[in-house]
């Protein structure tokens, strides 16, 4: 589920530019030629001549770190976003769950350690679960959060819930990061992860990771309600419908199926 070596060694140059700037922009942090050789499976000194040129033609930006997107990359980027259907893709699937079962779904994304809600679709029920979009939710606390745990590796989970104690935002959260882990995991074999009043105070949610075109985690699909209107015996129909909506949007964004 995480990126990492390409399937074979890029044949040609055009294909290991391609393949070393994918390499920069999914690391989501300074990179060097090291790591970089290792990711891409493309020799160091050949990755290290292509980092000069892209760092020449201002793609990729060179500090002390290591390389990060630079301004004609980026650019670029802002482009693509604007032309991107995604927000066209997220509201069909999202509005699917919605029209099944006429709870409040949300799209939370996942950029660097932050989680966002960025997206949703109301229920047309009286009382349901209002987030506000654009704020970070913590990872540890809610299913939104801890469906993207379990879409990323253990270490990767561990490293981001870090050594200082978890913030306990109500009775129901969990604060123990090996507990968190093992949850994760047993999400991760599930498809779905499932949540009650570990964020938000008779609010219950169901919420499973979705993923780029390299089998990154980008967030998670969250299908939200009252804790007293969740009925046990619907929880794995609900579960599985958030799983496959997750997996249209990963289809979506060009995952592959053997990732």
């Amino acid at each position: 589920m995480t990126a990492g070596v390409p399937a074979g060694v890029p044949r040609d140059i055009t294909e290991r530019v391609i393949v070393v700037i994918e390499a920069v922009v999914d690391a989501a942090e300074p990179v060097g030629p090291r790591g970089l050789a290792r990711l891409s499976g493309i020799d160091r000194s050949t990755v290290g001549r292509i980092l000069r040129r892209l760092h020449e033609m201002d793609v990729l930006e060179r500090g002390d770190d290591g390389y990060t997107p630079g301004a004609r990359l980026l650019t670029l980027s802002r482009v693509l976003a604007a032309r991107d259907s995604l927000p066209e893709a997220v509201g069909p699937i999202l509005g699917a769950l919605v029209d099944r079962f006429d709870e409040t779904c949300y799209l939370c994304a996942f950029h660097g350690d932050v989680a966002i809600f960025t997206h949703e679709i109301q229920s047309s029920k009286p009382l349901r679960l209002v987030v506000e979009l654009g704020h970070p939710v913590p990872l540890h606390a809610g299913a939104a959060g801890r469906a993207i745990l379990a879409g990323l590796e253990p270490d990767t989970v561990r490293r981001l819930l870090g050594v200082a104690p978890l913030q306990r935002i109500t009775p129901g959260t969990v604060v123990d990061v090996d507990r968190l882990l093992e949850m994760a995991e047993e999400d991760r074999r599930r498809g779905w992860t499932i949540s009650r009043e570990e964020r938000v105070s008779g609010g219950a949610a169901l919420a499973a990771p979705f993923f780029g075109h390299r089998g990154r985690c980008q967030g998670s699909v969250v299908f939200t309600l009252p804790v007293s209107r969740l009925d046990d015996e619907q929880i794995p129909e609900i579960g599985t419908a958030v799983a496959e909506a997750a997996g249209a949007l990963s289809e979506r964004l060009g995952m592959s199926p053997d990732v």
